[in-house]
Parts: C-alpha cells; structure tokens; sequence
C-alpha cells in the first residue's frame, strides 16, 4: 500500500513538472502589509548657555501598508532569477526628554519632555531573488508556490531629531519644550531577503496570489556628532494579481 501511494505522489509532481516548463516568466503586484512596529532610541549631546546638555528621543513607528511588485525569468529546470521592488512610508511620532542648561548657574539643567511629531519614514527596497518554482501535485496545473531568497538593498529616509527649543521666563529655573528641530537624512544598506508566493491561476496567464517575505539590514543613519543604528525591512504579507507568461 505504501509502494503504491508513494507511485501516485510521484505520477502528480512529474506530471505537473511540463506545467512549470511552459512557464518562462512572472509578474506580481501586490498591496501588503507590515505587521510588526518598530522602536529605536537615540541620545543627541547639544551645547548652550556653554554647557552641555542632552536629548533622549525614543521613535516609534508603527504597523503600515506596504507596497510591492515585481518578476522573475526562469534560467532552469524550476529555478528562475527575479527583482522585487517594494515601497513603505510612514509618518511617526516619538516621545523627547531632554536637559537643557540654564543660562544663569552651572551645573542645574531643566527637563524638558514631549511628544515629537513628524518623524517620517520612507523605505524602499529592492530584492533581488533565486526563485525555486516547487512542483505542486496538482493536475490542474493552477497552483504555484515559489520560494525564494536573496540579498536586498534599502534605501532609508528617516527625520531625526537634532535639537528642541524651549518657553522659559526669569528666573528661568523651569522651561517646557516648544518645538523639536529634526533633519531628514538617508542612508542605503545592503541586507537580505527570504520568502514564498503561493497564486492560483484564473486563466492559463493571469492569476491571484498571497506572498509572505521577511528582510533585514543594520542601516547606520548619521545623527549629531555620531551615527545611529536602525532596523530597515521586516516582516511582509501580501496579496495581489499573477502573471505568467
């Protein structure tokens, strides 16, 4: 009974194999989603009244759509070589405190705390992927599953905090924040990317389809008198339109 299940198994995944070989190539569009939010923190030294202080600013950016598409070309048997471009933005808040000097006695800093609005985000990632096309014992030939991996290059764009300005009056023993002062600045990294597309094809060349992917770089973006250190990519669902040609 085993020899004979194993036989049929094996009839359904050659079988479906011709199905893959007329495939040459695929597009894919798809909105998405990236579920996980993202914290970082960040400490910026600032000079006044010619003392020293300090800015804490804890970012928080949260869940958000993200946009993908892409193709593939198959160069082998169920292997093909493919690009997908993807796109996340965000606009993000974050939380300041900061010890602000005072301007008539050394060594008595005010704290000053507040929200940070405006942090914006933008990613945009270009995944470059070895596709292993799995034969699927499907007789029909509509269900297809790529897995795939590779390495990735971000661009990150990110508001960093840099300074803040303060409401204070004589005797000037308190302040409270007034405004934050941020800086976009961009950075690009190298990191890597892994993930599956599984599409149901409506017609021999266009279909639907539900993707998962996860990526990752270390991007080192240039703050005040140093560099920080943040996560780009992420977790990634996703869905949309098949094409297969």
């Amino acid at each position: 009974m085993r020899t004979v299940t194993t036989s049929i198994a094996l009839a359904l995944v050659l079988g479906s194999t011709p199905v893959w070989a007329q495939s040459h190539g695929f597009v894919s569009v798809n909105g998405g989603y990236r579920p996980a939010a993202t914290a970082f923190s960040d400490t910026v030294r600032i000079t006044q009244n010619v003392e020293p202080g300090a800015i804490d600013t804890a970012y928080r950016v949260k869940a958000a759509p993200e946009f993908d598409g892409g193709g593939g070309v198959r160069v082998w048997r169920q292997l093909a070589l493919a690009v997908d471009v993807a796109y996340f933005s965000k606009t993000a808040s974050g939380t300041v405190t900061a010890q602000v000097p005072h301007p008539l006695y050394f060594g008595r800093p005010r704290t000053v705390g507040g929200e940070a609005p405006g942090l914006s985000r933008q990613e945009t990632a270009v995944h470059a992927q070895l596709v292993w096309m799995v034969p699927v014992a499907d007789p029909g030939g509509r269900w297809r599953l790529n897995v795939a991996g590779g390495p990735s290059f971000f661009s990150l764009r990110q508001n960093v905090v840099q300074d803040v300005t303060v409401t204070e009056a004589y005797p000037f023993d308190t302040a409270t924040l007034a405004t934050v002062v941020s800086q976009r600045v961009t950075k690009s990294r190298v990191g890597f990317n892994v993930g599956a597309d599984l599409s149901y094809m409506l017609s021999a060349n266009v279909g639907v389809g539900t993707t998962v992917m996860f990526s990752r770089a270390r991007v080192s973006l240039p703050s005040t008198g140093h560099d920080l250190t943040v996560h780009a990519g992420g977790p990634h669902v996703g869905a949309g339109l098949r094409s297969r040609f």
